[in-house]
C-alpha cells in the first residue's frame, strides 16, 4: 500500500524526492504583514511560528486549532492573527496555500487535516476567553472538522490537549514520537490519532463539557445500514462493508467529509460522492457497474451505498497469477496467463466503451479499481472521479502511470489508461510509463519477448502510448547490459551519477534520496537513507569518494543524534562509515554519543537499536584489535531480553537483528550459549511467519522483508546445519521471490536486496532468478541527463540515490556480484575463535 507521505515530497522542479519548497513568491498567507516590535516569526517547512516578546507558554496544555479551507484561509488569518497579537498569544499557521491544500488532500494525514492556525493559551482562563472572543469573530465559518479535536460550537474553532514544546519518546518498536509529560515526570506519546482523546490525568474544563456532550450526541440516528467492517480510510472519509437493515442485503458504504479530501481541481469528498451518485445512475443496468442503493446525510457526513461486489482487485490477481511472480515462469505458463489477461482486458475495453456511449468518463481507470469476480467477469468500483463526456474535463486524480497527460480530455483519459493497462498486465511496472517513450519501449519489448501477443495488440499499445499521445518525446532511456555482458562500465556510470547528483551546499542532505531523509531524525546523514550509506557504497564499489563529500559527513557527524543508536537509521551506521573512510577519532566520538543515548527505551533492532550498535562495536573491535568493543557488544547482548521487544519482523526491525549480533559474538568468543540464543531468536521470528493466518504479502521483498530474513537464517545454518526448521524456512522464503516480482529496485524493499540474498545462496534455480532481477533493474534505470544512470526510488514517483532505496543500493549489489564478496556490514562471518 502506498505511503501517502511520498506525494508530499514530489516537487515539480525536481526529478528526485525533495522537501516541499519553503520559499514562495507572494504566496505566503502573511505576505506583507509586519508583526509588532519584539515579536518573532520563524518559517519552517510547513508552519510559520509567531512568538510575542517575553513569551512564557507552558510545555503543554489546551491549544486552539482554527480549521480552514484554501479558499477562506487568508481571510481567517486576517482576523485571527491581529487578535493573537493584541492579546499576546503565541500562534503558528500553515505558511502557504499549497501546503494547506496538500494537507487537506485526499491522502493527507487524517488527524492533522484542516488545521490551519494553532493558538497557545497560557492557561484555561486564557483558553476560555480566546474561544469566546474568536467565536464572535469567526464562529460558523465553513471549514473541515478536525478529527483529533473537540469542536467548539459550529467551528472552525477546535481544542485539544497536547504538547506546546516538542518533546519525544520511543514507541514499543523503538521509533521516536512526540511526547507529553505525566504528573510524575514520565514522557508518554502525545496521541494525535483521529478521534478526540485526553490523557488520563487531565480533567476537561467545565466550559468544554457542553462541546463534549454535543460531540457525543452526534450519532447516526435512524440510519438504515449496520456497518461491520472498515475497509479503508482517507482524509475524505471511510469505506465500509455494511448490511442494509431493511432487506438484509450486503452493501458497500462510502462516507464523505465536507471540505476534506480535496483533489487537484479543489473538489472535496462530498463533490466526488455526488459525482459517483450521478455516474452510478447514468450507468444503471450495466453488468460491470454495481447498482446504487441509497444516498443520505448523517452526523454532518454524506453517505452512498451501492451493491457489494464479491470480487478480487485486479492488482492482486496479477500479483498471484503472473508468471514473473510464481515458480512456474515457463513458456506454457506465460501463454496461459496471456489468455486470461487478454480475456480480462477485452471485458474492460468493452465496459469502457459502454460507459462512453452513456456519456460517462470513468476518470480513474487502473487495476485497483477493477474487481474480478469468481466467474472471471469484471466490475468497476470508485466512480467518484467520473465526469460527463461532453464536458471534456482533464483528470483531477489518477494512479501513478495511469494518469493521463494534462492535454488529454474526456474519453481520451480513459483510453490512455486502457493502453497502460494493456501493457502493464504483462510487465507490471506502470510507474515507469511517465518517464516516456524510451522506457515504455523497454517494457513493450519485454512483453513481446515473453508473451504470445498479436501484432495488432502490440500496435494498439504503441499508438496509445506514442509521443503524440504523451505530448512530448522524452530521453530518459538507459542502455542496460544483456545477461553475461560486462557490468564494469555500468558500475562506474552509476557511481559517477550519484556523485553528480550531490548537493554539498545543503545542510539537510548531501545525496538526494528517500523521503525518510526529511521525516526521520537526521535521515539525510544516516546509513540507510543519507550520506553515510552512499559514501560507504561508493567506497565499497571502488569509486573515488570526493573529499568535499567526506568533509560534509564529518561536519554533520558532530551534531546529529540519528533515530536512536542503531545502525541503519541511527548513529552506529554513521560511525561505521567514518571509520571505513579513515576517520577513527570521529567514529569513536559518534559511538560514544550512541552509547550515552542507549537508554532503557531503546529497542533491540538492527536499524535503530541495540543490535545495530553492538554489531558496530564488535566490528570496530575486530578492526583495531582491542577488547573494549567486544565487551560493549557482550553487555548489549545481555540487555536484549529486557529491552522493548520488536513489534515487526525482519532483519532491520525484527528479531533477526538480535540473532545476527548473537551469532557474530559466538564466532568471536566460541560461547555456545550465544549460538543457542541466536537460534532461539530466529525460531521466535518464525513463530510469527509460520502461523496459518499469516499473510505472505507482509513479507515484502528486500532486506526489510524476506531477503533479510533469508540472510539471517543462512548465517545461523552455517553453525547449526542440522536445524531443519531454519532450512525449511529458507526454502519457503526463497520460493516466495523466485519469479522475480519486486516493488522497487532498492536494497531495503526491492531487487537489490533480493540480489544479495540470491547471491548468498548460489543454487542453479536461484541463479536463474538472479539473472531475471539483474535484467529487471534496467526497467527502472533512468537517465536524469544523457549519459547518466539513476534509479527510481520507493513507489516510483521520483529518483533516489540513497543506499536503502536508490542508486547506491543497486551499485552495492552489482559490486558484490563483481567481487564475489558479501556486500553489507556484518554479513560476512567472523573467524571462529579469532578473538578468544
Amino acid at each position: 500500500m502506498l505511503d501517502t507521505r511520498f506525494i508530499n515530497f514530489c516537487r515539480a522542479d525536481s526529478l528526485f524526492y525533495d522537501a516541499p519548497a519553503t520559499e514562495s513568491v507572494g504566496a505566503d498567507f502573511h505576505e506583507g504583514r509586519n508583526l509588532p516590535k519584539g515579536w518573532t516569526a520563524t518559517r519552517g517547512r510547513e508552519w510559520t511560528v509567531c512568538v510575542p516578546p517575553d513569551s512564557s507558554v507552558p510545555d503543554q496544555g489546551w491549544k486552539i486549532h482554527v480549521a480552514a479551507s484554501p479558499g477562506n484561509a487568508a481571510g481567517l488569518l486576517d482576523t485571527v492573527a491581529p487578535y493573537c497579537v493584541e492579546h499576546g498569544l503565541m500562534y503558528k499557521y500553515i505558511s502557504d496555500p499549497e501546503t494547506l491544500a496538500r494537507r487537506g488532500s485526499k491522502y493527507g494525514d487524517r488527524s492533522a487535516s484542516g488545521k490551519f492556525i494553532t493558538i497557545y493559551p497560557a492557561d484555561e482562563t486564557e483558553l476560555k476567553q480566546a474561544l469566546d472572543d474568536l467565536e464572535q469573530l469567526v464562529g460558523g465559518t465553513p471549514a473541515p472538522s478536525i478529527l483529533s479535536d473537540l469542536r467548539w460550537r459550529e467551528g472552525p474553532l477546535h481544542v485539544r490537549y497536547g504538547g506546546f514544546v516538542l518533546k519525544t519518546t520511543r514507541l514499543k518498536d523503538g521509533t521516536l514520537t512526540p511526547a507529553i509529560t505525566t504528573p510524575d515526570g514520565e514522557l508518554v506519546p502525545d496521541e494525535r490519532r483521529p478521534g478526540f482523546h485526553t490523557p488520563s490525568w487531565v480533567t476537561i474544563p467545565s466550559f468544554l463539557q457542553e462541546a463534549l456532550a454535543e460531540r457525543r450526541a452526534r450519532t447516526l440516528g435512524d440510519f438504515p445500514f449496520r456497518v461491520y467492517k472498515a475497509l479503508h480510510f482517507s482524509n475524505g472519509g471511510g469505506v465500509y462493508r455494511a448490511v442494509d437493515k431493511r432487506d438484509g442485503n450486503e452493501v458497500l458504504l462510502k462516507e464523505a467529509r465536507p471540505f476534506a479530501g480535496l483533489d487537484a481541481a479543489g473538489d472535496d469528498a462530498v463533490a466526488r460522492l455526488d459525482r459517483e451518485q450521478w455516474a452510478l445512475s447514468q450507468l444503471a443496468g450495466l453488468a460491470s457497474v454495481p447498482a446504487l442503493r441509497d444516498v443520505r446525510k448523517g452526523n454532518e457526513h454524506h453517505f452512498l451505498a451501492r451493491d457489494f461486489v464479491d470480487g478480487t482487485p485486479l492488482t492482486e490477481l496479477v500479483r498471484l497469477r503472473h508468471p514473473y511472480g510464481t515458480t512456474d515462469n515457463t513458456p506454457q505458463a506465460r501463454a496461459e496467463y496471456a489468455d486470461w489477461a487478454l480475456h480480462i482486458i477485452g471485458q474492460v475495453a468493452e465496459a469502457v466503451a459502454a460507459m462512453h456511449e452513456r456519456g460517462v468518463v470513468f476518470g480513474d481507470l487502473h487495476p485497483g479499481n477493477i474487481l474480478v469476480c469468481p466467474d472471471d467477469t469484471v466490475a468497476f468500483i470508485d466512480m467518484e472521479t467520473a465526469t460527463p463526456a461532453e464536458e471534456m474535463r482533464g483528470q483531477a486524480m489518477g494512479s501513478l502511470g495511469f494518469r493521463a497527460p494534462d492535454h488529454l480530455r474526456g474519453p481520451a483519459v480513459d483510453l490512455f489508461a486502457l493502453d497502460v493497462l494493456r501493457l502493464t498486465m504483462f510487465v507490471p511496472m506502470p510507474h515507469v510509463v511517465p518517464w516516456g517513450t524510451e522506457k515504455i519501449r523497454t517494457l513493450i519489448d519485454t512483453a513481446v519477448r515473453d508473451f504470445p501477443l498479436s501484432e495488432s495488440f502490440v500496435r494498439q499499445i504503441e499508438r496509445g502510448l506514442s509521443d503524440d499521445v504523451l505530448g512530448a518525446r522524452t530521453e530518459f532511456g538507459v542502455r542496460w547490459p544483456a545477461a553475461g555482458e560486462e557490468t564494469g562500465n555500468l558500475i562506474a556510470n552509476i557511481a559517477a551519477s550519484i556523485v553528480e547528483a550531490a548537493t554539498p551546499e545543503r545542510t539537510d542532505r548531501l545525496y538526494p534520496g528517500d523521503v525518510s531523509q526529511f521525516i526521520v531524525n537526521d535521515g539525510g546523514v544516516t546509513f540507510a537513507h543519507g550520506a553515510a550509506g552512499v559514501l560507504w557504497a561508493l567506497h565499497r564499489a571502488g569509486a573515488e569518494v570526493p573529499a568535499e563529500h567526506v568533509e560534509w559527513l564529518l561536519g554533520q557527524a558532530g551534531q546529529v543524534t540519528g533515530d536512536g543508536p542503531g545502525f541503519f537509521t541511527g548513529l552506529a551506521g554513521i560511525a561505521y562509515t567514518l571509520d571505513e573512510l579513515g576517520h577513527a577519532d570521529a567514529a569513536d566520538a559518534v559511538m560514544d554519543r550512541a552509547f550515552e543515548g542507549c537508554d532503557a527505551n531503546v529497542a533491540t533492532t538492527l536499524a535503530t537499536g541495540l543490535s545495530g550498535l553492538g554489531l558496530t562495536a564488535l566490528h570496530l573491535a575486530a578492526r583495531r584489535g582491542d577488547d573494549q568493543g567486544l565487551r560493549q557488544a557482550l553487555q548489549l547482548a545481555e540487555r536484549l531480553p529486557d529491552a522493548p521487544a520488536p513489534q515487526r519482523i525482519g532483519l532491520l526491525h525484527g528479531r533477526c537483528g538480535s540473532a545476527l549480533l548473537l551469532l557474530r559474538l559466538y564466532e568471536h568468543t566460541g560461547r555456545t550459549d550465544l549460538l543457542e540464543r541466536a537460534v532461539a531468536e530466529l525460531h521466535a521470528e518464525l513463530e510469527l511467519i509460520e502461523r496459518t493466518d499469516f499473510d505472505d504479502r507482509f513479507l515484502s521483498p528486500g532486506l526489510e522483508g524476506s531477503a533479510g530474513i533469508v540472510l539471517a537464517l543462512r548465517a545461523a545454518l552455517r553453525h547449526a546445519p542440522g536445524d531443519e526448521r531454519l532450512r525449511t524456512a529458507v526454502n519457503r522464503l526463497v520460493n516466495l521471490r523466485r519469479g522475480g516480482f519486486a516493488t522497487s529496485c532498492g536494497l531495503l524493499h526491492g531487487r537489490a536486496g533480493e540480489i544479495l540474498a540470491l547471491e548468498d545462496g548460489g543454487s542453479t534455480s536461484e541463479r536463474d532468478v538472479l539473472r531475471f532481477h539483474l535484467e529487471a533493474l534496467g526497467w527502472e534505470a533512468i537517465a536524469a541527463e544523457p549519459g547518466r544512470v539513476d534509479f527510481l526510488g520507493n513507489y516510483g514517483y521520483r529518483l533516489s540515490t540513497d543506499l536503502g532505496t536508490g542508486s547506491a543500493g543497486v551499485l552495492l549489489a552489482l559490486a558484490a556480484l563483481r567481487d564475489g564478496a558479501p556486500a553489507l556490514p556484518f554479513l560476512a562471518p567472523a573467524v571462529l575463535g579469532a578473538r578468544r
